[in-house]
């Protein structure tokens, strides 16, 4: 259920929980991630912020929890797309500084997998947007597109914390039974269906396949449908990153601090004209003459005015949501 909070207008949604079920320990593990080592207001921190916890007077067992209305499975984060490869890195930054910052309390999420990543769309808005249904307003009397991500940054979360677990590193090395979260195509779980592994480097691998399946293939077909992927080359330049992120051999991942330094690496690389250039150079069944007269021309005005404006062609990681009285 969707509410505004009367103190700044910010579109929030109420989640019904019950505290005696299994899903008691996504609560905790939100709770954690929302305060003390972890306050959501901070640009590294990307677990979806709980602002309260409601108790139902009738029924101690049910709670209310009061988190940001965000976009993740319908509209997916993806039906906001990356015009440009700058825009692209940016959100592949922010996945990385999530899971680092995460990696670094000794937590990992378990679970990373396209539908547990959602985005806090408000900024690209001009006008407070219907939280269930796409391109029209809170009140229904208009229409909303969204604008520019490079000039207008959003920030993404991870949600989902029911596999969420911190490990102790005066216990051992970490480890946990194969087979657990909804990406299963994992090296281990296939090699060794029986050995316990390691949850630090299977969400290695789960980044690099996000990142694969769903930034190095045209957006234009189905991610979800092996046989509709198309390749995108935008991202050739993190090939092999993707590669041993992926590599059959858990001890051979670069750990997350590994990736962020060869990633950082790697994007200081790029010039100005690649990270303002078309992620999705073009679709299937779009003309040569439309891209020529529509496609590109709108692009290089975008950017040229993304320029004129000092929008740095990476955009920044914002902070917490806010709401409309506060924007």
């Amino acid at each position: 259920m969707d509410a505004l909070r009367t103190s700044d207008e910010l579109l929030v949604m109420f989640k019904k929980i019950r505290v005696d079920d299994p899903a008691n320990r996504e609560m905790r593990m939100s709770q954690l991630l929302s305060s003390g080592s972890f306050p959501f207001d901070q640009p590294h921190n990307h677990c979806v912020p709980i602002y309260e916890i409601l108790t139902l007077p009738e029924d101690q067992h049910v709670h209310i929890i009061v988190m940001p209305q965000l976009e993740g499975w319908w509209p997916h984060w993806w039906d906001l797309p990356f015009r440009t490869v700058g825009e692209a890195i940016g959100f592949i930054r922010q996945l990385f500084e999530g899971v680092q910052s995460l990696h670094h309390q000794h937590i990992a999420h378990n679970d990373i997998k396209w539908d547990n990543i959602m985005v806090d769309s408000a900024p690209l808005y001009r006008e407070l947007k219907h939280p269930s249904v796409a391109g029209r307003t809170y009140d229904w009397k208009g229409r909303v597109e969204p604008r520019s991500i490079t000039r207008h940054p959003v920030k993404y979360y991870f949600i989902d914390f029911d596999l969420c677990r911190q490990y102790d590193p005066m216990a051992g090395p970490a480890r946990e039974p194969p087979g657990y979260g909804g990406d299963r195509d994992i090296p281990e779980y296939k090699s060794r269906p029986n050995e316990p592994c390691d949850p630090f480097a299977v969400e290695i691998c789960r980044l690099g396949n996000l990142i694969r399946r769903f930034l190095m293939t045209s957006q234009k077909y189905n991610p979800l449908d092996p046989a509709t992927l198309r390749y995108n080359h935008s991202l050739d330049f993190m090939s092999e990153l993707v590669a041993d992120m992926t590599h059959e051999d858990p001890t051979n991942r670069p750990d997350i601090d590994q990736v962020v330094e060869r990633f950082d690496g790697l994007v200081k690389q790029l010039g100005f004209f690649k990270l303002r250039s078309q992620f999705w150079p073009g679709y299937s069944g779009e003309s040569w003459l439309f891209r020529t007269l529509w496609v590109t021309p709108r692009h290089f005005v975008s950017q040229f005015m993304s320029f004129l404006g000092r929008h740095h062609p990476i955009p920044p990681t914002p902070g917490p949501p806010k709401g409309r009285k506060n924007q």
